[in-house]
C-alpha cells in the first residue's frame, strides 16, 4: 500500500481548495514520515491545522499514535479541515473526505 511508484492523483474538488504545495507535502509525509513507521490502511485520514500561521498535517492512527507535520505553506481558514488518500491497489487519490466512497 501507498507505493509511491504507484500512479498518484488529486481530485478537482480539492485543487480547488488546497495549493498544489500543500497537496504535494501531504504526499511527501506519506512517503518519507510514514511509510515504514506505521501501518498504513487502504484509507488514510489528515487533519489541516494552523500552527503560527503555516499548515500542520495532522496523521492519527487508529487512535493509537498522533503524528504531526509542520509544513511551510501558509494556512488559510478556506482550507478543507480533513483530507482523504485513498490508496485502491492500483492507484492512489487524494480527496475531500465528502468524495470519499470506499
Amino acid at each position: 500500500m501507498f507505493d509511491q511508484r504507484a500512479a498518484r492523483y488529486a481530485t478537482l474538488g480539492l485543487v480547488a481548495k488546497l495549493p498544489g504545495a500543500v497537496i504535494d507535502g501531504i504526499w511527501a509525509v506519506i512517503d518519507d514520515d510514514l511509510q515504514g513507521v506505521v501501518q498504513l490502511p487502504r484509507v488514510l485520514q489528515f487533519a489541516l491545522i494552523s500552527r503560527s500561521g503555516c499548515v500542520t498535517v495532522v496523521f492519527d492512527s487508529k487512535h493509537q499514535t498522533i503524528l504531526e507535520f509542520d509544513l511551510p505553506e501558509p494556512y488559510q481558514a478556506a482550507f478543507p479541515e480533513t483530507v482523504a488518500v485513498l490508496d485502491d491497489g492500483h492507484q492512489q487519490t487524494m480527496m475531500l473526505v465528502d468524495e470519499l466512497t470506499v
